[in-house]
């Protein structure tokens, strides 16, 4: 893995891109970019709270995987929130991101899983659990899988993903896109998550397990 400093918050961010934000409180909050300007970032939280997830004023970091299993990294700090459920959050971001590149891993194999629903637009979803389901292909930053369950962008789920007998790893997870699969109508869908928080530990686990089986493919 290596690091670096690059300039351009508009040339890694666009407008609609799933990100994460963390605070003071350490817990990785989804969010989608709904506005770019000079310095300025806003964004859309992924779900309404009865309580205000920042203040002004707080310094807070701004995460985004890309397809290439590179993350990008910008330390911001909080402008103004605002909307009925303070669901928007204005903010200040610096002229450059801590970029890290690792090997691009993304790999096709069926590796299985269990995921509950945490938190969902339908929310007779939540508290779902699926013990047996496969996932189609993974990466460091996120894995794509097919269900029935009618899930929706921002959805959050708990997932355990079995990468052997031996080696086992919990990741929380966002849904960024949920299409149905052709075919299927309604009864199948295409899930797309990208990982919010990942414990270095098991991003590590994770690491070796992609390049051991890009390997062998």
């Amino acid at each position: 893995m290596s690091k670096e400093v690059v300039e351009g918050l508009d040339l890694y961010l666009k407008i609609g891109m799933a990100v994460s934000v963390q605070g003071k409180s350490q817990q990785e909050l989804a969010a989608t970019v709904v506005a770019i300007s000079p310095g300025l970032l806003r964004l859309e939280l992924s779900r309404p709270s009865s309580k205000t997830p920042f203040q002004a004023g707080e310094k807070v970091g701004i995460k985004y995987w890309d397809t290439k299993a590179v993350l990008f990294y910008w330390d911001s700090e909080v402008m103004k929130i605002s909307g009925p459920e303070s669901q928007h959050v204005t903010i200040a971001v610096g002229g450059s991101a801590v970029l890290q590149r690792r090997k691009s891993y993304r790999v096709r194999l069926p590796v299985p899983f269990s995921f509950t629903v945490i938190d969902a637009a339908e929310t007779q979803l939540i508290d779902e659990k699926v013990r047996d389901s496969t996932i189609q292909n993974i990466s460091v930053g996120g894995l794509a899988f097919e269900t029935p369950l009618p899930l929706k962008r921002e959805d959050k789920l708990e997932m355990h993903l079995s990468l052997s007998s031996s080696q086992k790893v919990n990741v929380l997870g966002w849904v960024v896109r949920c299409e149905p699969v052709r075919g299927y109508e309604d009864d199948l869908f295409s899930v797309a998550v990208m990982f919010l928080q990942l414990a270095s530990e098991e991003q590590s686990q994770l690491l070796k397990f992609l390049a051991q089986a890009e390997a062998k493919e």
